[in-house]
């Protein structure tokens, strides 16, 4: 049988399949199969001395590009880092999103799903926040959304911060969560200086729903007054919640995240939170910067990539399809070289740890084709 790439001498890390181990995968049309011998290719990339993942699935993300102030444009951003699929994470809402879903989701090359904001307009401006009084949730239009567009829609998403909910409390995600239940979808939950403590948030929340900025430093974090992480967070997890970095600009610190770790509390999932204000640019940069901080903080390569892959698929309802490379799954694949350099990794406050390596993209596969590729690779 004839391919159109072979991927050869690559070290295969693909935790969907427990795969952690030099080997080969073939690309025919838009499918992914691997194979234990060299196979006919009209086109062969050797990957000795690389690592030969599934294309990146970042999780967290803004990409209604020129449909909010802090949205980028995600084949801009997101292909050169590896990364084929992205989670909005709640730019538009109800009154904005089938423009989203026209102008961007359709017109992408990036795969593109999305966490629709409970409030209407979403997070379309910088210049102030989205009003999430439940008086004003559009919930038929909601409602009418998720049965429209359920292929890309995957639950709803709140930001429950002091400064956004100001006297309404927990009665924002309250509501989220009836119409949530009503809909039989997931909610995002973005956590940072609550109102009120996190243990109080995170007991509302459902198996299935995340909660994002894990690590955040503002007000009330996943930390208890001794430095561990507090019972209520553990207990979350085992109920099924879903723990989720989104570095974003100001969301991660190191003051946080270090002790977490130390206390055995790694992310379910690593996402960027990606907008105008990070991208290319510390303490985010891009989805491979940050494994490489995650690295450095003590996770392993195989645990990181699970991050990146398998774990987001699964939330999105895709596994099978995309974040892995087990036969007959799209050829969504990425290509990188883990190189022994120096890095420091900032977080909001200015704090900082260093890093011995980095993770640098090679290739980026999307559906079969070529979508990035490094200058020196294959010279």
């Amino acid at each position: 049988m004839h391919y159109d790439i072979l991927i050869k001498g690559g070290f295969l890390v693909d935790p969907a399949r427990r795969i952690n181990q030099i080997g080969n995968i073939a690309i025919r049309g838009d499918r992914v199969f691997f194979t234990d011998s060299e196979v006919n290719a009209t086109q062969i990339i050797d990957a000795q001395d690389c690592y030969v993942m599934p294309g990146l699935i970042d999780f967290h993300t803004h990409v209604f590009y020129q449909g909010t102030e802090n949205s980028i444009s995600p084949d801009v951003g997101m292909l050169p880092c590896g990364v084929t699929t992205v989670v909005d994470g709640g730019s538009a809402g109800a009154a904005n999103y089938e423009a989203f879903h026209r102008l961007v989701i359709n017109n992408s090359v990036v795969r593109i799903c999305s966490y629709l904001n409970v409030s209407s307009a979403g997070q379309v401006t910088m210049k102030y926040p989205e009003d999430v009084n439940p008086l004003y949730y559009d919930t038929d239009k909601i409602h009418f959304l998720f049965k429209k567009y359920r292929n890309s829609l995957i639950g709803l998403k709140l930001r429950q911060s002091k400064e956004i909910v100001n006297h309404l409390g927990l009665e924002p995600l309250k509501a989220t969560l009836k119409i949530a239940d009503d809909i039989s979808c997931p909610i995002m939950v973005h956590t940072t200086n609550p109102p009120g403590e996190t243990s109080e948030l995170v007991k509302l929340l459902r198996a299935g729903d995340v909660f994002t900025h894990v690590y955040h430093g503002t007000g009330s974090t996943i930390l208890n007054h001794e430095g561990k992480v507090d019972d209520s967070i553990k207990n979350a997890r085992e109920k099924g919640v879903l723990f989720d970095t989104g570095n974003g600009r100001t969301n991660f610190a190191f003051s946080t995240a270090l002790m977490a770790m130390a206390d055995h509390f790694a992310p379910d999932i690593i996402s960027s939170d990606m907008t105008v204000m990070n991208l290319y640019q510390q303490p985010a940069f891009g989805l491979p910067l940050l494994m490489s901080k995650h690295l450095a903080m003590g996770m392993s390569l195989y645990d990181v990539v699970a991050a990146c892959t398998s774990t987001p698929a699964q939330q999105i309802g895709m596994l099978g399809e995309i974040g892995t490379l087990a036969n007959g799954a799209c050829a969504d694949v990425a290509i990188f070289r883990l190189e022994d350099q120096g890095v420091r990794f900032y977080d909001f406050k200015g704090e900082n740890i260093i890093g011995r390596q980095v993770l640098v993209p090679q290739v980026t596969i999307r559906e079969g084709r070529i979508v990035y590729k490094d200058i020196r690779f294959g010279l």
